[in-house]
């Protein structure tokens, strides 16, 4: 898509001799963790490196969250609609988990007495997604103080997925809110190289902790005893991150042109196109357009791939609404390949 982050520089910066050495540090490395928290200062943020502790991927991340808050049978609260992926993690590792709802009243927001239900049952942990895939929502100030109580009441740490932080959408350009900072409970804040310099294949994510003294102190204990058992992030990536990281400089500028591009196509379809409405969102890599309910979601999605346009339906991230369709369109894709696949949208919904 032209976006890549990883130029010859970066992949040069693997072949440092410092990544040839091995000094393993459950954590990671004293200079890489400090590179992370540089990225944070740069957006205003300040994190402890003690505080840090990288992995090979947010999946990873999860994983060792589930470990660690929960034991086998423990109970976890997920946003809904969100990732599909969150219930193989928690199969994977023992755990259940319970969606809360985020409503959508033409702006989204937290269910709170949703919210409320869920914690009946009980919780080692909540899920959030800042901002929150696909819906693009962040949670309100009212809304995070609402979720500390009740995590702080019922024993309960915040796990909060920051992977797409950097991007809102245009015309906004500071970076969406951060769960980082002075918090009431045990707050984790995953991000990663993938997102933040448009590199998956590098493996380097980061769990960042929040929270009070006592409670963290004994969350990265137990937490590092789990990271020492995997050991999972190579040295050359740990060596290079300072260089990786600086290229998001050069990466972030190009999707937020690319998302300000998208965006315009896509409101001014839906400004031509009445009958299809783009869902506001904050930030994120992906849109949720209503389309007209002449078929059902799955019915959009199977007649679109053979038309060669890759949607998902709103059904894939459990948003499923009475009398409503809706696909998930990605707004990263070249602005022709989305310009074509919305004439191919238009041309479907005539038939």
């Amino acid at each position: 898509m032209g976006l890549s982050g990883a130029g010859p520089g970066e992949m040069g910066a693997l072949a440092a001799a410092s990544g040839g050495r091995y000094e393993p540090d459950p954590r990671g490395s004293a200079p890489a963790r400090a590179a992370v928290c540089a990225y944070y200062a740069a957006r205003g943020l300040e994190v402890d490196a003690a505080r840090l502790v990288l992995t090979a991927g947010t999946s990873e991340a999860y994983a060792h969250l589930f470990r660690l808050l929960a034991d086998p049978g423990g109970r976890f609260l997920v946003p809904s609609p969100s990732y599909p992926l969150f219930e193989p993690l928690a199969a994977l590792e023992g755990v259940e988990l319970e969606r809360y709802r985020l409503a959508f009243h033409g702006r989204w927001h937290l269910d709170l007495e949703a919210l409320d239900r869920a914690f009946r049952g009980g919780a080692s942990g909540v899920v959030v997604v800042q901002p929150n895939h696909p819906t693009g929502s962040c949670l309100a100030p009212a809304e995070i103080g609402h979720l500390e109580s009740l995590c702080e009441a019922h024993g309960a740490a915040i796990v909060s997925d920051e992977v797409f932080g950097d991007f809102p959408w245009p015309p906004a350009v500071a970076p969406l809110p951060s769960l980082l900072g002075p918090r009431r409970v045990p707050t984790f804040v995953l991000s990663g190289l993938s997102k933040v310099c448009g590199m998956p294949g590098m493996k380097l994510s980061w769990i960042a902790l929040a929270g009070p003294d006592a409670a963290s102190e004994r969350a990265l204990a137990g937490l590092e005893w789990i990271a020492d058992l995997f050991l999972s992030v190579g040295s050359p990536v740990q060596a290079a991150l300072p260089r990786l990281l600086e290229a998001r400089r050069v990466f972030q500028p190009r999707v937020r042109e690319r998302l300000r591009s998208n965006l315009e196509t896509l409101r001014a379809f839906t400004a031509r196109r009445p009958e299809f409405q783009l869902l506001p969102a904050a930030g994120g890599w992906v849109a949720m357009l209503r389309v007209p309910l002449v078929r059902s979601e799955e019915e959009w999605a199977l007649e679109l791939l053979r038309r060669d346009v890759v949607v998902h339906p709103g059904h894939f991230y459990e948003y499923e609404v009475e009398g409503r369709a809706h696909i998930v369109l990605s707004l990263i894709v070249e602005p022709a390949h989305l310009e074509a696949g919305l004439a191919r949208i238009e041309t479907l919904a005539a038939t």
